[in-house]
């Protein structure tokens, strides 16, 4: 593995982490409430001000983004696991989520540069159908707790 790829490889696995302790920080005041009251508690506070509507409504709507973006490449890639970086990015964080995917990605090029094929992503397998299922349902909750938040719904 060359030098730079070793050094994103551990930058990206330091924001991961950095990511998990400063997000994990924050829960154990909903989780004491249980499951669903602490899932209720927690959105019901992403809407408490308008930089708590600001910061969730930005991550989600850069999740919408980079989300088909990672789908295209695990499919060029031919990376697995991918149903696991979309329920991390909603059950954890998308904070660790994405660095921990682009680790992956980063592991899965190496790969590629050893596959002697000119063209390995042009038998790749086409993502499954829950992928995009995945990323419309994401866009409908963001339309709707933008709507919500905006005092339009």
């Amino acid at each position: 593995m060359m030098d730079t790829t070793r050094a994103r490889c551990a930058a990206y696995a330091l924001i991961a982490l950095a990511a998990l302790a400063g997000t994990a920080s924050q829960l154990p005041s909903y989780a004491a409430l249980g499951l669903l009251q602490g899932n209720v508690q927690f959105w019901q506070d992403t809407l408490a001000n308008p930089a708590s509507r600001f910061i969730t409504m930005d991550v989600f709507f850069v999740f919408l983004v980079v989300w088909p973006w990672m789908i295209g490449e695990a499919r060029r890639l031919r990376m697995r696991g991918l149903p696991w970086y979309f329920l991390g990015s909603l059950l954890v964080a998308f904070s660790v989520a994405l660095p921990v995917f682009m680790l992956h990605r980063e592991r899965a090029l190496q790969r590629l540069a050893q596959v002697t094929s000119p063209h390995p992503a042009e038998h790749a397998p086409s993502p499954r159908q829950w992928t995009w299922w995945s990323v419309l349902a994401v866009a409908v909750a963001t339309l709707l707790y933008t709507l919500r938040a905006s005092g339009l719904l």
